[in-house]
This record gives C-alpha cells, sequence and structure tokens, in this order.
C-alpha cells in the first residue's frame, strides 16, 4: 500500500497533516514514518562502514595520515564542491511523474553499493593492475601505491554517488514530512538510524577487517534492496513550477547563481559559516580520534565497536527528551548550546581520557551534546530554508562545509605526521573549531529574531 494523502482542501473531521502539496491523515502519516524510518535504518547500517572502518583499513595499506585525511574527507568535499550545486539546483526542478527526489534516489543507489563492494576489492584489482603494467614494461611506482590509487579511484565514485544519496534524502523528508511535527520526525530517524549503526557496530565492525568483501557484499545487498523498496512506497506530491531563470543557463551560470543566492542573506550565511566550522570540528577530528582508540590507548576492534554500540544505544535514549526540547525551545537555541557543550567534552578528553574506559566514557558524555546538534541543526535548517529551493539551500551546507572539510582533512593530517602521530590532538582541533562556531550562530540567532523569531519567521527568498 503506497503513502495515503489527501489533495484538496482539508473537510471537517479528524486533524489533518499539510505539507506544501500534501495532506496526511494520522494514519498516511504513521505509514509514511514507517517506510522513511525503514529507509533511515537501511541508510545508517550501510553508512556506518565508511566512517568507522575505512581509516583503519587505510593505515592497514599503509597510507600516511595525510592520505587518510584526504581519502576520508577532502575526497568527498571535492566531489561536493564541484557537482553538489548543479545537482541540487536539477533536483529543485526536476518536474516528473515520480517526483523530483526519488529518481535520484533510486538510480544512485545501486551505483553506490557497487563503489563500496569494489572498495573491499582494491587489493586485488590494485594487485592485478600491477601485473599488467609489469607486463608493459617498467612501472614508475610500487605495487602498494597501484592499490591505494586503485582505492583512490574507488573511493572517490563512492564518495560522488553517496553525495546524491545523503542529500536526496534530506531533501525528500523536507518535501514529505510536514514542519508541525519535523522535530518528533527527525528525533524518530536518529532513533531507528542509530539502532541500525548500533547493530551494525555490534555485530559487522568487529569482523570488518577478516571478513571484509563478505561483509560488504551482503550489507550492500540489504541496503540496495531496502532502499529501493522504500522509494517504491512512498509518494511524492506537486510542486510549481520552476522560474525560467532557475532552468536555463550553463554550468558557469548555475555556479554563479548558487553561490550569490546562498551567500546574499546574512541569515543563510552565517548558518553555512556555522556549519562549516562545526562539520570540520567533527569529522575532520573524528577519523583520527578513532585512530586514538585503536594506536594511543590500544583497543582492539571488538573492544572499539563495543565501545561505539553501547554509546549508541545511549544516544537513543537521549534522542526523545532532546526531541522533546526542540518541540518546546528554538532549535536555533539547541544548537548553539550543543556546540560549547561540544567543545567542553572535547578539552575534557583531551586531558583525561587515557584507558578504554575513560574513552567509552568519554563517547557516552560526548553523545549528549551531538545528538543536540544534529538533531538541533537538521531542524532548524528545515524551518530555516525556504522550500522552494530547499534543495540548493541544503546543499549549500554540504557544498560550504566540504569546502571547508578539503583543507581540514588536509591540515589536521598534515598536523598529525607533524606531531608524530599524537592522535590526541584530534580533541583539541574539535574544542577550537566548536568554539569558533558560536560566533556565526549567534549571529544567526540575532538575524532569525529580526525576521519575525519562533512566531512571525518566513523564509525570505534571495532576490
Amino acid at each position: 500500500m503506497n503513502v495515503s494523502v489527501e489533495h484538496g482542501a482539508a473537510t471537517a473531521g479528524p486533524k489533518l497533516f499539510r505539507t506544501e502539496s500534501l495532506v496526511y491523515t494520522k494514519r498516511g502519516l504513521l505509514v509514511l514514518s514507517f517506510w522513511l524510518l525503514w529507509g533511515d535504518f537501511a541508510f545508517n547500517f550501510f553508512e556506518s562502514i565508511f566512517g568507522r572502518f575505512i581509516p583503519i583499513y587505510l593505515k592497514d595499506l599503509n597510507a600516511s595520515n595525510t592520505m587518510i585525511g584526504i581519502m576520508t574527507g577532502s575526497f568527498a568535499g571535492l566531489v561536493n564542491v564541484f557537482f553538489l550545486p548543479g545537482i541540487s539546483r536539477w533536483s529543485d526542478n526536476l518536474r516528473c511523474v515520480f517526483g523530483r527526489r526519488i529518481p535520484f534516489l533510486f538510480v544512485t543507489t545501486p551505483l553506490t553499493v557497487i563503489s563500496l563492494v569494489l572498495v573491499g576489492f582494491a587489493p586485488e584489482i590494485g594487485n592485478w593492475v600491477h601485473e599488467r603494467l609489469l607486463a608493459f614494461g617498467a612501472v614508475p611506482f610500487g605495487r602498494e601505491a597501484t592499490v591505494l590509487g586503485v582505492l583512490c579511484a574507488f573511493v572517490v565514485t563512492f564518495h560522488f554517488f553517496n553525495m546524491v544519496l545523503v542529500n536526496g534524502y534530506n531533501w525528500l523528508i523536507r518535501d514529505l514530512v510536514p514542519l508541525e511535527v519535523m522535530s518528533r520526525f527527525l528525533a524518530w530517524f536518529r532513533v531507528v538510524g542509530t539502532m541500525g549503526s548500533a547493530c551494525f557496530l555490534w555485530f559487522v565492525f568487529p569482523h570488518l577487517l577478516t571478513h571484509t568483501k563478505e561483509i560488504l557484499m551482503s550489507v550492500g545487498a540489504f541496503y540496495l534492496v531496502a532502499f529501493w523498496l522504500m522509494c517504491l512506497r512512498v509518494k511524492e506530491g506537486e510542486y510549481p513550477p520552476p522560474s525560467e531563470n532557475d532552468v536555463k543557463g550553463g554550468v558557469l551560470k548555475t555556479f554563479a547563481v548558487y553561490f550569490r543566492e546562498c551567500l546574499q542573506l546574512p541569515v543563510y550565511r552565517n548558518f553555512f559559516f556555522m556549519n562549516v566550522l562545526v562539520v570540520s570540528a567533527l569529522a575532520c577530528g573524528g577519523n583520527f580520534i578513532t585512530l586514538f582508540a585503536r594506536e594511543t590507548l590500544g583497543l582492539g576492534m571488538d573492544e572499539m565497536g563495543h565501545i561505539y554500540s553501547w554509546t549508541a544505544v545511549f544516544t537513543v535514549l537521549v534522542y526523545f527528551p532532546v526531541g522533546w526540547a526542540c518541540d518546546r525551545i528554538p532549535s536555533l537555541y539547541i544548537t548553539l548550546g550543543s556546540i560549547f557543550a561540544i567543545a567542553l567534552s572535547a578539552l575534557a578528553a583531551l586531558f583525561w581520557v587515557k584507558t578504554g574506559t575513560g574513552f567509552l566514557i568519554y563517547s557516552l558524555l560526548s553523545a549528549v551534546p551531538l545528538v543536540g546538534f544534529g538533531l538541533g541543526a537538521m531542524t532548524a535548517m528545515m524551518k530555516l530554508f525556504p522550500s522552494l529551493k530547499f534543495g540548493q539551500f541544503a546543499a549549500g551546507l554540504n557544498v560550504f562545509g566540504c569546502g571547508a572539510l578539503i583543507a581540514g582533512n588536509l591540515l589536521i593530517g598534515l598536523m598529525m605526521d607533524l606531531f608524530a602521530n599524537n592522535y590526541r590532538l584530534a580533541f583539541l582541533w574539535t574544542a577550537v573549531l566548536s568554539v569558533a562556531a558560536a560566533l556565526p550562530m549567534m549571529l544567526v540567532i540575532r538575524q532569525w529574531k529580526k525576521l519575525g523569531g519562533e512566531e512571525g519567521y518566513v523564509p525570505p527568498l534571495p532576490r
């Protein structure tokens, strides 16, 4: 059964929930929730592989810290910066029988899965390529460099298709979910997604190094079926036609219009700057915090998997009160408070985490502000950005954030090499950038109040 929706004016009777073009009964909203949550569970189970596993995988292939930073973050940043502006505007302006988001998700899901599976086969493929090159004469680089080069190509391909999936899924949520229940929806999304990550970390993560190919193929197949099923069971509504200015124009015009519109209004511009700093703090620092646990503290894969799993379970409990708070306190305030708390928890870890138990305590305590920021910023984004150009502005967060990741991952990798693998400095990196992010967030709140605040804010459109 497809999601139950009603078009047109509401009639007397049960409470109805509205988006721009859809009206849901309570039953229809529950059916929508089920399928979106199902997709989110599969998505987070699949996503957990890359963030936790790839830094360790690269380290075991003798990649340098600089290379780890580039391949886990900088490549993703380049892909987002070059391709996301055009893809987001394409999706915003697409009008077809299947909607404007689902076609992108349906096509890129199998391509993303194939790319990640090939990452697992990179050593064998790299060795085969090296043997073929040797057969044609001298090779200017060794077998190890060839394997890393092949892996690099697969990682870039994964980042491209995964970029479309991550962003398209978030745009779909904004188009389908009524804003009046958005905070509760996002809380449940995070709960179910975290449960998916916890299952992966507890049962699968400890075996990734010993059964890499089998796990990647099995998880990829599950994700493909689950996400395709979600795409077939939810339906998008109707959208107003795009303006001719949005439809026409080449690549250069697309980039010019994209960046001009994203940066024109201070309330959006400062939100982008805040997100740049926080994402750099968490994403760049997080890769090396994983290496801190293994290389500095000496934790094994089993221990790390269990610590991350317990943290994920605790995170599930945190989402309920944070979701409740976002319904009663403006999400912008939740976001600002969480930024300060992230900085404090990182500073505490810098000085006091010296054992596996200490790392577990840090992971549990830092889960609270991380949930607060993730849910608060996501809710704020849904309400702050204009619906008509939501894909463009939501993608702007990734474009500008990934621009910082390109430099950030390179810099933190160089820093780790310069300071002889002192991975503890990743906590200092996180704390400093988090504090810096508080200033633009305070400016966002001030501008939001000038535009009407909690009661009267209407997302302004760029001219």
